[in-house]
């Protein structure tokens, strides 16, 4: 029973969010898909793609003749890529160019890997008690390396903190905005994943916009209507 519950939850999470009709997370995606110049959309979901599977790939080979260090290089290869996906989107509403390297920056590379790890022990220990507390603890750890990049040199359970305090009565919009991209993920499975790839630019930036939202107060000051940030 506890086991058909906790593989439930999250499903019943996605299916009350779609229900959701809020203003604001139109307003985010709308203005996360204007910060995307001619070309610079399929770029970002091209590169951030090749990335991805790129780490698999290696992942693989790796695994198969050193399986001791084969957990390195997704720990590695993901916190850079997580990192320098924000690099990347910063460059992006500056309307500056960006090539494949950029999603593999070496700044901070400590800071960055350990973020990554520890926040991945602290949910992996969360979900052992059962989904919902990992869920919650997920969504309170969610903007913890927006942070670290907006603030180099913070220690790593400084950008934790700082992500649980921001996330207080905001982690419900979170679920809200993410589940707004449930559509594409069922797509997607009758697409050989090309619709997920697609939709990749837009749920990044979307995200971006949503830290950007909560780090400056205006989904609680309902002064959303209002912004329209020009890097």
């Amino acid at each position: 029973m506890k086991i058909f519950l906790s593989g439930s939850v999250p499903l019943i999470i996605v299916i009350i969010a779609l229900f959701q009709k809020i203003e604001w997370r139109r307003h985010i995606k709308e203005q996360a898909r204007s910060y995307f110049q001619e070309g610079a959309w399929i770029k970002f979901a091209l590169c951030l793609t090749v990335s991805v599977l790129g780490t698999m790939i290696v992942t693989v080979i790796v695994g198969r003749f050193l399986t001791f260090f084969a957990f390195l290089v997704p720990l590695f290869g993901m916190s850079m890529i997580s990192y320098g996906t924000i690099d990347v989107m910063h460059r992006i509403r500056r309307g500056q160019e960006f090539v494949l390297r950029d999603f593999f920056p070496t700044d901070q590379l400590g800071s960055v890997v350990g973020l990554y790890f520890i926040k991945g022990l602290y949910l992996f220990f969360w979900s052992l008690l059962l989904a919902v507390p990992g869920i919650i603890k997920s969504y309170s750890y969610s903007q913890a390396m927006f942070i670290l990049n907006d603030n180099p040199g913070i220690g790593i359970d400084e950008a934790i903190t700082r992500s649980r305090e921001m996330m207080k009565g905001h982690k419900w919009e979170l679920v809200v905005l993410q589940s707004s991209f449930f559509g594409w993920a069922i797509l997607g499975s009758f697409t050989f994943g090309l619709a997920i790839v697609y939709s990749l630019p837009l749920y990044a930036m979307s995200m971006f916009v949503f830290y950007d939202y909560v780090k400056n107060g205006y989904l609680k000051s309902n002064q959303y209507k209002n912004v329209y940030t020009v890097y």
